[in-house]
Order: C-alpha cells, then sequence, then structure tokens
C-alpha cells in the first residue's frame, strides 16, 4: 500500500499555507482566543474569494471543486495555522441540505453568500430539556398565513451571536413525538422577538442560549416539505458525523512533542530521553496516525459513494482527549499555564488542547450516541435507543 501523498495535496497544502502566512495575523488568533466567536468575517469572506468556504462544490457554484481528499487537506492547513473554522464550517452543514432539499427560490437567495463567506448559518437543534436527544424538539412553530410564528429556546447555538441565520429545529405538528411533525425554518437571526446569551466553555468557545418570542419566519425560508423536518434533518445528521472530520490528535502529539524536546525533568535530564514519555509520545503518535487515515476512509467511501458512518467522528475526539491530558502528564503544572502567561510553553497550546478536548467528544453527536450507531448500523446489533 502506497501512502505517499499526491502531488495536488502538497500544491493544496503550500496554496493554504501561504495564505495562512498573508491573512492570519497575531492579533487575530488573540482576538479568537478571547472571544471564543469560531469567526473572523473578513477571513471568511477571502476564503470565499478563492473558493474555499464551499470547497467540494463546483466552481460555478462558489466553490474550488476539490474533492473530499483535497477538501481535508486543505481544512487541515487553514486550521493548524490559526484560521477560524467554526462558523463556515458548520455553515456549510445546514447549506449542504438546502443544496439537496430546499427550494428554488431559496437556494438562490442563500448559497451564493454562503460560498462567497457572506452568509454564515449556525444550528438550532439541542434544547435545554433534550440533552443529546435532538428530537425531543419542544420548540413550536404555527402556521399563519405564508409565515411561520415561532417560541421556544434552543441550547448549544455556537456562533448564533455573529451568525445571520439559524437553522431551526421546531415542532409544527400539535401532539407529536420524536421524529414525526418536524420542520425545519432558515430563520433570519435578526428578527423581532429574538434573544441571545452567551454561555462562555470551560475550553474558551463562546456559545448561546437563543430565545425565541413569537417570532414570525417566511414560509419561503421552509428547508424541505412541512412536518417533514426528519427527512432534512437527516441530511444535515449525515453530513456531521460522516464528514471527513480534521482531526486535531495529531495538533496535540506534535506539541506534546517539541514540549518534550525543549524542556528537562526533575533531574534536570531532557524529557525526551525519559522511556516513559517516549511511550506516551509514541502511543500519542499512532493514535493521531490512526485518526487521519479513518479520515481518509471517510474521503474515500464518500467517492465510492458508500455512507463511511460516524468512526472517524468518534475517534478523533476520543483520541484528541487521550492525547490532551497525556500532554499534561508530561508536562507536568507549567503544561496547565494558559496563552496569556509569558511562561506558557508552547504559547499555551497543551493547556488549550486539555480545555477544549472534552467539548470536541460532543459535536456531531456524544460519543455515546456515535457508538450506538456504530454498532446498530455496522455490526447490526439491536437498537439500544428507543425510537420515537
Amino acid at each position: 500500500m502506497d501512502f505517499t501523498e499526491p502531488s495536488n495535496w502538497s500544491q493544496i497544502r503550500s496554496a493554504a499555507g501561504d495564505f495562512v502566512e498573508r491573512q492570519v495575523t497575531r492579533d487575530m488568533i488573540e482576538m479568537e482566543r478571547r472571544t471564543g466567536d469560531g469567526v473572523a468575517r473578513e477571513l471568511t469572506r477571502k476564503l470565499g474569494e478563492r473558493g474555499w468556504v464551499a470547497p467540494t462544490w463546483p466552481q460555478a457554484e462558489g466553490g474550488a471543486g476539490l474533492d473530499l481528499f483535497e477538501a481535508g487537506v486543505l481544512s487541515d492547513t487553514l486550521r493548524r495555522g490559526g484560521v477560524p473554522t467554526t462558523g463556515h464550517g458548520t455553515t456549510m452543514l445546514p447549506a449542504n441540505a438546502i443544496r439537496a432539499l430546499g427550494s428554488a427560490e431559496l437556494k438562490q437567495r442563500i448559497l451564493p453568500g454562503v460560498a462567497a463567506g457572506e452568509i454564515l448559518i449556525c444550528l438550532g437543534y439541542t434544547e435545554p430539556a433534550g440533552g443529546s436527544d435532538v428530537f425531543a424538539c419542544a420548540t413550536r412553530a404555527v402556521r399563519d398565513g405564508d409565515d411561520w410564528v415561532v417560541t421556544g429556546q434552543k441550547i448549544f447555538t455556537t456562533f448564533a451571536h455573529v451568525a445571520d441565520y439559524c437553522f431551526l429545529l421546531t415542532r409544527t405538528q400539535p401532539g407529536s413525538v420524536g421524529t414525526r411533525g418536524l420542520t425545519m425554518l432558515l430563520v433570519p437571526l435578526d428578527s423581532p422577538g429574538i434573544e441571545i446569551r452567551p454561555v462562555h466553555t470551560i475550553g474558551h468557545e463562546r456559545t448561546n442560549i437563543v430565545f425565541y418570542n413569537e417570532v414570525r419566519v417566511p414560509d419561503a425560508n421552509r428547508v424541505g416539505e412541512a412536518d417533514q423536518g426528519f427527512t432534512v434533518m437527516r441530511v444535515a445528521l449525515e453530513a456531521e458525523q460522516n464528514v471527513a472530520p480534521t482531526s486535531r490528535t495529531g495538533q496535540v502529539a506534535a506539541d506534546a512533542l517539541e514540549f518534550a524536546r525543549t524542556h528537562q525533568g526533575p533531574d534536570g535530564a531532557e524529557l525526551i530521553a525519559e522511556p516513559v514519555v517516549r511511550e506516551r509520545l509514541a502511543r500519542m503518535a499512532i493514535e493521531a496516525e490512526v485518526a487521519d487515515l479513518l479520515n481518509l476512509r471517510v474521503a474515500f467511501l464518500d467517492s465510492e459513494g458508500d455512507k463511511p458512518g460516524p468512526v472517524a467522528a468518534l475517534w478523533g475526539p476520543e483520541s484528541y482527549v487521550r492525547a490532551s491530558a497525556a500532554a499534561l502528564d508530561i508536562a507536568g503544572t507549567v503544561g496547565m499555564l494558559d496563552w496569556t502567561d509569558p511562561e506558557a510553553p508552547i504559547d499555551g497550546a497543551l493547556a488549550a488542547h486539555y480545555r477544549s478536548a472534552v467539548a470536541t467528544t460532543i459535536y456531531g453527536g456524544s460519543s455515546e450516541v456515535l457508538r450506538s450507531l456504530i454498532v446498530e448500523q455496522r455490526l447490526g446489533l439491536p437498537r439500544s435507543r428507543p425510537r420515537r
């Protein structure tokens, strides 16, 4: 088996690296660390100019015409270079659902702006009482002429405070439960009746609680058929769970290796010479390689018309948690210093990894949900979750 990278991958990596060198400043990185927004609007527009917001879309639709392998290389290089990717990366999930199931008018009105980096869309799935069960939806939408009137609340709506729209899951059929009677609406976040409150997380990421108080949404902003929101949600959720994720395990492994090469242990010997440290570093490197190969597997299966399932989406965050904990074990207490402390090693990267790793285990569904999907879909075992 040949693991040599194709030449076009290195070309994309070089182009993305050049973009990072010219466009990503220290002030921009520190702004993201302070706010946790996950978005830099002007930078997103510059990505859109290159077709890099929707890299797999055809050039005629504002994309770059890349395949999934090339898009993965691009995303990895941009993220490693400090480009905030949460905003446009999340936007692409509902954008692809709109592209597949939206009306012709909605596609024409929304998708060009998405590709150009002008429109950002957050996700309105989770509710305080629902936990990881997004279909325990209680947010109501009642039809009133050409509008829907929405009342309810959502939580963990990351970057809602800087987004233009929310891809909102609502219950439109009275008395329905679970996956029945749902409708997806694209809600303008400057609409009267919307209140956005911040929730700051342990990983320095800002998310939000969003309240909808009789918010009027045009029916023209409905995605898919009324009361058939489960079909639309399934498209978006599969995109989130099956996407070739950019694993962060390799990043923390590289940072831990740099720390071990540049620091000494209590006995004055270089950490990299310690057998226990070397064993930990080797384990991290192995798991990072597995994560990267699983990501390639996602791209390969998708290119073959198969659904990869959430294996990579599970392994990436779980290995990231293990690696970040191991990195702090190697560094000791100095590893807990963040970027604001001039004495922080690796610019505070080890502390940042540790704080953010746990949160990644709920992206695209919690680890528990993803494990259930794997054993049901891939191993054929009985369903472990109640049907709704």
